[in-house]
């Protein structure tokens, strides 16, 4: 039966191989679904034993991997240590096991109430700060929460187990396995499809405080398939999690523009960040890599045009399997301080330079994706939309522009 999802072969450069990371990539397969459990599995390894952080980019999925450990620790540790001391107190005041196991308990509930405190006061502080022109998601950081919360509990029912006895530790490990895989599996997807994507930090739209208008916000919303998605555990556990698949509703194609410190950047990650929550493929780079990439030579070590790109120690999505591109500085604005932003490449110049290397519409196969086109002169819009739809085989209407402005300060008082 012939796969729905994408075909993307793996590709790392041998240099960063070990002999472990080696072997994770034998269970790899060049027609691996590219967000599935294979991928999930190799990144992992690369990220446990491929390399070390200090000589390598780090990843969102190892940063992800980490956080939880320490979540373990957090209920594990304060539950074996007070736990302990517990036990040496009944041992001196000759207490029997029930006192002893009790107490315990006591203690491992105690040590948990008091992360379930700490994480419902992090979600009230997240919910305030959020500026919510766009939806705040509610749903996303409600799982966050239960995330940091079971892996708390993880921790803390080890620890319990130990303290009662190994039959009981042995037990706690066994019921821990299962709901610890499965919402590692959920998370660290998303993790890989942000990190491949190129994505320079991780920004949710409810953040954005820019000036914008409904309707764009309403575009934007639709272009990265931005909804509430309810996520609940027992789904997690044991059902699949399926890639919705959800056409814009308004427009693909998105001009943003506006003068400094108005969010065009943070507006343009945003929409990266939430396609890649997702699942979708898209990937952000600024219009000088676009040009290298397109013009220059082609990676040697690339047997076919879908094989994953290798940039700058990132393992990142293939331009020509991308079903969003974000391009960032497209006129190579420079703020001179005084004057408006001076661009420093043109339009023809950036479109006689992609021509060159591909023909009349050398970006014709993004005219039926999505793409988001930032750009810092102001003064310039009409110009460079005629060049980019030109570029893509579009119409100039097809594309809309987005004209942000700075928020309004806020009152000190």
């Amino acid at each position: 039966m012939t796969p729905t999802y994408k075909v993307i072969p793996q590709y790392r450069p041998e240099t960063r191989t070990t002999r472990s990371s080696q072997a994770a990539e034998a269970f790899d397969q060049p027609d691996a679904e590219p967000l599935g459990s294979r991928r999930v599995f190799t990144q992992v390894a690369h990220d446990l034993y491929g390399t070390k952080d200090v000589q390598d980019a780090i990843t969102a999925s190892y940063v992800w991997m980490a956080d939880q450990i320490g979540h373990i620790s957090l209920g594990l540790l304060p539950t074996l240590l007070f736990g302990w001391i517990w036990k040496l107190l009944c041992t001196h005041w000759k207490l029997d096991d029930v006192w002893s196991i009790g107490g315990c308990v006591v203690i491992a509930l105690a040590v948990f109430a008091n992360w379930i405190s700490k994480e419902r006061q992090d979600y009230v502080d997240t919910y305030k700060r959020a500026i919510k022109r766009f939806a705040f998601d509610s749903s996303d950081i409600k799982w966050n929460v239960k995330t940091a919360l079971l892996y708390f509990g993880i921790g803390g029912l080890l620890a319990l187990g130990a303290l009662i006895g190994w039959p009981w530790l042995l037990g706690a490990l066994l019921l821990s396995l299962w709901p610890g895989f499965r919402v590692a599996f959920w998370w660290l997807r998303r993790k890989l499809a942000f990190q491949q994507a190129g994505l320079p930090y991780l920004y949710r739209l409810t953040n954005f405080s820019g000036l914008i208008t409904d309707e764009a916000v309403a575009a934007v919303a639709g272009l990265c398939a931005l909804k509430e998605r309810p996520i609940v555990l027992w789904k997690v556990l044991f059902a699949r999690d399926v890639i919705e698949e959800v056409e814009p509703v308004t427009c693909r194609h998105l001009l943003i523009t506006g003068p400094l410190r108005s969010g065009k950047t943070s507006l343009a990650v945003g929409i990266g960040t939430e396609f890649a929550f997702a699942l979708g493929i898209g990937r952000y780079l600024s219009a000088a890599k676009l040009m290298e990439l397109k013009t220059g030579p082609q990676d040697a070590n690339k047997t076919v045009p879908s094989e994953m790109d290798y940039d700058d120690g990132r393992v990142l999505w293939p331009l020509i399997e991308c079903d969003l591109l974000i391009v960032d500085d497209v006129d190579g604005g420079l703020p001179t301080g005084t004057a408006p932003v001076i661009s420093a490449t043109r339009p023809l110049e950036f479109a006689a330079a992609l021509k060159a290397g591909d023909g009349p519409a050398p970006l014709a196969g993004l005219g039926g994706k999505r793409t988001v086109w930032v750009l810092g002169n102001t003064t310039t819009v009409a110009e460079w939309k005629m060049v980019i739809a030109r570029l893509m085989d579009v119409w100039e209407d097809e594309i809309m522009t987005i004209q942000l402005q700075p928020a309004p300060p806020q009152p000190t008082g």
